[in-house]
């Protein structure tokens, strides 16, 4: 598994980027659809087979719901496929 560090300067860059492309993206919920739209597009033209990129989206999307329930209801919450050794990556707070 690879263990990802989510720091303040990482979510910052990439934001200026996303404004710099579109100022609109300002708006963190218009923020957030370009960056899932983006996740969307490198899965699907990852030249893997359908049901990989179906699995693997899978996991992006219990990965994505285990950082937010991290963030908004703290260290205690498990990864929405409840299985540790089946997430997609290993997220740590800065």
């Amino acid at each position: 598994m690879t263990e990802i560090v989510l720091k303040p300067e990482l979510i910052k860059n990439i934001q200026k980027v996303l404004i710099d492309y579109e100022p609109a993206n300002q708006d963190p919920i218009l923020a957030a659809q370009y960056l899932s739209a983006i996740v969307g597009s490198i899965v699907a033209t990852s030249n893997l087979p359908s049901d990989q990129q179906e699995e693997i989206l899978k996991q992006i999307l219990d990965f994505t719901k285990y950082v937010y329930d991290q963030q908004t209801q703290g260290a205690s919450s498990e990864p929405a496929n409840n299985d540790p050794q089946e997430a997609f990556g290993i997220w740590k707070p800065s």
